[in-house]
């Protein structure tokens, strides 16, 4: 009896101990690192500014309308969006490559031909990124570029359209077709104003390439803004993956940020943020397409579209994406893109603007007359230092002028400067933008400097 009553209560301690160690297990939470995890939840949800969709940064800047010997330009958006928004409502099938059918003659007949609309985008786009913002059957269609889209103002209701795709660098040209119910709205309306777009005279630069520019003087104004900072600190929490492990290190020049292997520089000066990440290596076989998907995407994953950028470059060559800044429709030259170089899984380098525009100052602006298409052309000709052969294209665009760049400035914070925007004429001079300084030319002659 003793002995029984022994073995129950060593029976019942174990039962206990047993109970004790099974809420011991089942409560326990191991103290994993959690450090990779919780920083890549917290980067995903850093913004800088907004998040897009590709149809707010791939978009036609200049639509031509020809007549027989007369040719209208605009840049305007609110004259170019209707006419792209209407394609984009329609379905773009029957794809067929005419390049080989088509003479040089008969491809500047249905490009630029009496009654042609031209919407051109400022660099060519792949196929694969154009059926992103447009309803494109494009199915047998691969690695295919156009920077423009032809459609005829002499378009009528009727079930179907033809709708060109030109690519006229190397003058390939595709027909397809698009029912036009929901676009001939659009098509009128450019028919009924494009009258009061800007008269061009058309010249042919070495390349073999047209371009438009306007037969007299063009008046503009120059505008300034106040502008805000963008917050390094989130830029640096997205950029690294481990923000924990950056070390900050500042100088006259700027701040610079490093993990060790990765470096971010902040320059106060030029008020732009450049990265560079050697730990990825370079791929230069990248299609176009797979260049912009993953520069939109890196760009979109922080919310970096602090203003209105365009896709305006894509060197597949140098696996480059660039967006450009656009203000009242034009271009914005230096310090003025986000541009980034993507190596084989991660961002090679990241260049960026550390300004964003908030108001406008209307007090401060001044009108400017800038000289007509041909008047720059006798300009270009004039100038021994210019070889025309690397000329691309002739525009107007706007450069940036900081307040440091006029008067000493330093001792503000570099965010709450204004910036001035200088209408001026820009060539795209091989891989670099060059502007005719007017300012200079009544002095010395002809002036054409560097942009970037």
């Amino acid at each position: 009896m003793k002995s029984e009553h022994i073995k129950s209560i060593i029976l019942s301690t174990l039962v206990a101990i047993s109970l004790v160690l099974s809420y011991s297990l089942l409560s326990y939470q191991p103290a994993y690192d959690v450090m990779q995890n919780s920083n890549y939840d917290y980067v995903q949800n850093v913004s800088i500014g907004a998040k897009k969709q590709y149809k707010d940064v791939v978009v036609p800047t200049e639509l031509i309308v020809h007549e027989t010997n007369n040719h209208y330009l605009t840049t305007k958006q609110n004259n170019i969006l209707p006419l792209y928004r209407a394609l984009q409502k329609t379905e773009i099938s029957s794809f067929s490559n005419i390049t080989s059918k088509t003479s040089l003659e008969n491809y500047q007949g249905i490009t630029k031909g009496k009654n042609k609309v031209e919407i051109i985008f400022p660099t060519l786009i792949p196929i694969e990124t154009l059926n992103k913002v447009l309803n494109i059957d494009s199915k047998r269609l691969q690695n295919v570029l156009f920077d423009r889209m032809i459609i005829s103002l002499s378009t009528k209701q009727d079930d179907s359209t033809k709708i060109y795709f030109a690519n006229e660098s190397l003058n390939v040209l595709y027909e397809a077709i698009f029912d036009n119910s929901e676009v001939i709205s659009a098509v009128e309306k450019v028919k009924n104003n494009y009258d009061h777009y800007i008269e061009c005279s058309k010249f042919v630069l070495d390349s073999g390439k047209f371009i438009y520019l306007p037969k007299k003087t063009v008046k503009l104004k120059t505008i300034e803004y106040l502008t805000s900072d963008i917050a390094i600190d989130k830029l640096k929490d997205a950029i690294f993956y481990d923000p924990s492990k950056v070390r900050k290190e500042s100088s006259s020049s700027g701040d610079t940020f490093t993990d060790g292997t990765r470096l971010m520089t902040v320059s106060q000066l030029n008020r732009s943020l450049t990265f560079v990440n050697p730990t990825t290596a370079e791929d230069n076989s990248q299609s176009s397409s797979s260049l912009v998907e993953r520069s939109f995407g890196f760009i979109n994953q922080h919310g970096g579209w602090t203003d209105h950028y365009v896709l305006t470059s894509i060197e597949p060559d140098k696996s480059e994406v660039s967006f450009r800044f656009y203000v009242n429709n034009l271009p914005v030259y230096k310090n003025a893109t986000i541009s980034t170089k993507l190596g084989t899984d991660d961002v090679q380098t990241f260049k960026r603007p550390l300004y964003k525009f908030e108001y406008r100052m209307e007090k401060n602006e001044s009108e400017v007359e800038l000289m007509s298409g041909p008047q720059i052309m006798e300009v270009i000709k004039k100038n021994k230092t210019i070889n025309e052969s690397l000329i691309k294209d002739i525009s107007i665009g706007y450069e940036t002028i900081f307040n440091s760049e006029k008067e000493t400035t330093m001792s503000q914070p570099y965010y709450s400067r204004a910036v001035e925007l200088k209408p001026v004429w820009i060539i795209h001079y091989g891989d670099t933008y060059k502007k005719i300084d007017q300012d200079m030319l009544s002095r010395i002659g002809v002036n054409i400097v560097g942009l970037e």
